[in-house]
């Protein structure tokens, strides 16, 4: 039996009904594939491989060498394995080969989670399904003034619609984790919820706004990217907003319209 790496954040999920929830969560529409991020010993794979055709293989990417070769000892060429980090693969190409609305699911390694996610939503794939901590679940669907908002629910949610599909106990895996973990289901959108000058900047813009959670707006912007006060208040004036607010407080559309504002000054 394969034990799980810690270095590699492996904690591999057992639980049957689990498993099948996510599955049925991650089916892709007929003429379009699925790409499983981190199978390990495949338990999840089998339940994903009974719901798609029988003449169709599903594309694995997976870091741990040990894992191809039971893999492919388990599911013969049904699966296809490509061992890499699965922040560093080129999702475009991939997805492109996958029909019109591929699917991405995968239980993610806790400490590399959101930069997979982030790699993978900016593919576009028509649904992502991943196993997350519960945490950072709460992060990524968080509402403005609630205690999870932060600058990664912002950049995520303008950019796709989240949905918290069900929370998974530590019993769930072997080794258990000392947290809980959620189920979440991202759409990308074809374009930002909200008109934007440019996304990167807008990130940049988030990424700064969130910089000092404990001090408005106006400051955190002023010293995390040097903008003059008064251009943050004037912004923030020209879109209805009070010049007091925190980053967490402001709307996505709110968010947009400041980014779009500030992009006009000189």
């Amino acid at each position: 039996m394969i034990e799980a790496k810690k270095s590699l954040g492996q904690n591999f999920l057992h639980d049957q009904g689990v498993l099948n929830r996510i599955a049925d969560l991650a089916q892709p529409p007929p003429g379009s594939g699925l790409v499983e991020i981190g199978p390990g010993t495949g338990n999840l794979t089998e339940h994903l491989l009974a719901r798609l055709p029988p003449d169709w293989h599903l594309d694995a990417i997976e870091r741990d060498r040990r894992m191809a070769p039971l893999l492919a000892e388990r599911f013969g060429e049904r699966v296809r394995v490509t061992e890499a980090d699965a922040a560093d693969i080129d999702w475009p190409t991939l997805l492109d080969r996958l029909g019109p609305q591929p699917v991405v699911v995968g239980n993610l390694p806790y400490y590399a989670a959101l930069p997979i996610l982030f790699a993978v939503l900016a593919a576009k794939p028509a649904r992502m399904v991943f196993m997350v901590q519960k945490e950072v679940a709460d992060r990524l669907a968080a509402k403005p003034s609630t205690p999870a908002q932060g600058q990664i629910s912002v950049k995520i949610q303008m950019l796709a619609d989240v949905k918290l599909a069900f929370k998974v106990g530590s019993g769930a895996f072997t080794p258990a984790p000392n947290v809980e973990s959620a189920v979440v289901v991202l759409q990308p959108l074809a374009a930002p919820r909200f008109a934007l000058p440019d996304v990167e900047r807008f990130s940049a813009l988030v990424t700064a706004g969130f910089s000092l959670r404990r001090k408005t707006l106006v400051n955190a912007l002023g010293n995390a990217q040097h903008i003059p006060g008064d251009t943050v208040r004037a912004a923030l004036q020209a879109i209805g907003v009070d010049e007091r607010i925190r980053a967490e407080a402001l709307t996505l559309v709110q968010w947009a319209a400041l980014a779009r504002q500030l992009d006009q000054k000189p």
